[in-house]
């Protein structure tokens, strides 16, 4: 059984080497993740499941948990596994392990996403401020910071006339589009709050601002 366990151990650390070199991520997160994946082999997590599985995820983990960017696209990407089950095991190492992630703000993001976005300042600016007002509002805990980040600054864009699109946004953030349209129309209803102080004869309504998006030329990501 001893036999076993360490070929598991070998194969699986010989995933994670390889994972780790494709994204060149910094050696202490590949040694912080090669001590996640032991204790959940050691736990008896992987028994009938693929070893690439755990290792993608305790990489994913090590990421967040020293906080350096990393998105569920680009890990499934380098490894090959599928994006769900990447989040399925980071989920179960996180309860089984009792690891501590750091709360992660969508505004840390901000900067990073409109300068690959090429937004100007003012577009930057009122995203910041539509992200603070989710956050007071209580509709970001628990949501991806990347992608709330995308969101904002896409909503920014179009008040602004910037006229960025969904999928610009997505690219910036290195998350996929159907989050940033998810995650957008929950921050609409904040948006929608600091538009109440203009007159509703002078607001254009959302596709009407999209509209006018799809007709101008549109910011490169």
């Amino acid at each position: 059984m001893r036999t076993e366990n360490k070929v598991e151990e070998g194969v699986a650390l010989g995933e994670l080497k390889k994972f780790s070199e494709k994204l060149s991520v910094p050696g202490v997160v590949t040694a912080e993740a090669a001590s996640i994946c032991m204790k959940g082999l050691e736990r008896g997590l992987t028994r009938g499941k693929p070893l690439a599985q755990i290792a993608a995820s305790s990489l994913y983990a090590a990421c967040r948990e020293k906080e350096v960017p990393m998105t569920l696209d680009n890990l499934a990407a380098a490894s090959g596994v599928g994006r769900k089950a990447v989040a399925r095991w980071y989920r179960l190492l996180v309860t089984e392990l009792d690891l501590k992630m750091p709360i992660a703000d969508p505004a840390e993001c901000l900067a990073r996403v409109a300068s690959r976005a090429k937004v100007d300042p003012k577009v930057e600016a009122d995203a910041l401020e539509i992200l603070s007002k989710a956050v007071k509002a209580g509709i970001t805990a628990g949501v991806y910071p990347q992608g709330l980040a995308a969101s904002a600054i896409y909503l920014a864009s179009l008040l602004d006339g910037q006229w960025l699109t969904q999928s610009a946004a997505a690219e910036a953030a290195g998350v996929r589009e159907a989050t940033v349209r998810k995650q957008s129309k929950r921050l609409r209803k904040i948006v929608e709050v600091q538009l109440g102080r203009t007159t509703r004869k002078k607001r254009l309504s959302w596709s009407e601002l999209e509209a006018s998006r799809l007709s101008r030329v549109e910011v490169p990501a």
